[in-house]
C-alpha cells in the first residue's frame, strides 16, 4: 500500500489579497513556507508544491530542496487544475491535499492523517477540528482518478457533499484560510498568542 503523498496548492491568483499572499511573513517564515515546514517536518516522504500566478516571486521565497516544485500554466481555472498538474507527477498514487495559504496546520495533523490511512485506508478523509470540517483532506486513488471529471469551483467540497466523506477528529481550532488582507491580520493573531 503506498503512502499519501503530500500535495500543496500554491497557485493562486490571489484577487481578493491583491499580493501573493504565499510571501507574506509569518512566524519565521512565510505563509507557504509554514505549511511547506508543516509538510516535511511530519512523516510525509514526498511532498509536492504547485505554483502558478507569481510562481517565479514565491519559488524564491522558500528553499525548494526538500519539496518537488510544479507549474500550473493556467492557474485562473482554479483549484482543481492545479491538483491535476500534481496528479501528473504523482501517478495513482494517495494524495494528501495541503493548501498553501492555511498556516496554522501543525505537522501532527499530517501526521494523523497518515496514521489513519495505514490503520484504516478509506476513500476520502476530511479533516474535523473543534469548529468545522477543513483540510487537509485525504484522497485515496480511486478519488484521484475521478478527478478529471470534476468541474470546479469546489469540486472536492460537492464531491464530500454528493459521496460523503470519513473524518479525523483534530482537537484543535481549523488553521485560518487566508484570502483577504483582514484574514491575514487573523491568522497572525492567532499566529502571535500561540507562540507567547
Amino acid at each position: 500500500m503506498s503512502q499519501p503523498i503530500g500535495v500543496i496548492l500554491a497557485a493562486g491568483l490571489a484577487t481578493r489579497m491583491g499580493q501573493p499572499k504565499q510571501v507574506l511573513p509569518y512566524g519565521d517564515s512565510t505563509v507557504l513556507g509554514s505549511v511547506i515546514a508543516a509538510a516535511t517536518d511530519s512523516r510525509l516522504e514526498r511532498v509536492v508544491v504547485v505554483l502558478g500566478a507569481y510562481g517565479d516571486a514565491i519559488a524564491a521565497a522558500f528553499d525548494g530542496e526538500s519539496v518537488e516544485v510544479v507549474h500550473n500554466p493556467e492557474p485562473e481555472r482554479g483549484n482543481l487544475s492545479s491538483l491535476l498538474v500534481a496528479v501528473a507527477e504523482t501517478a495513482d498514487a494517495p494524495i494528501l491535499l495541503l493548501m498553501g495559504d492555511m498556516p496554522g496546520l501543525q505537522s501532527r495533523t499530517i501526521d494523523s492523517h497518515l496514521d489513519a490511512w495505514e490503520h484504516s485506508p478509506t476513500r476520502l478523509r476530511i479533516t474535523e477540528y473543534v469548529d468545522g470540517w477543513g483540510h487537509p483532506m485525504l484522497l485515496s486513488p480511486e478519488v484521484v482518478v475521478e478527478l478529471p471529471n470534476l468541474e470546479e469551483p469546489k469540486a472536492l467540497w460537492r464531491l464530500v457533499e454528493s459521496q460523503g466523506a470519513e473524518s479525523l477528529a483534530v482537537p484543535t481550532p481549523m488553521p485560518i484560510d487566508i484570502d483577504t488582507p483582514a484574514d491575514y491580520n487573523d491568522a497572525m493573531d492567532r499566529a502571535q498568542h500561540r507562540y507567547l
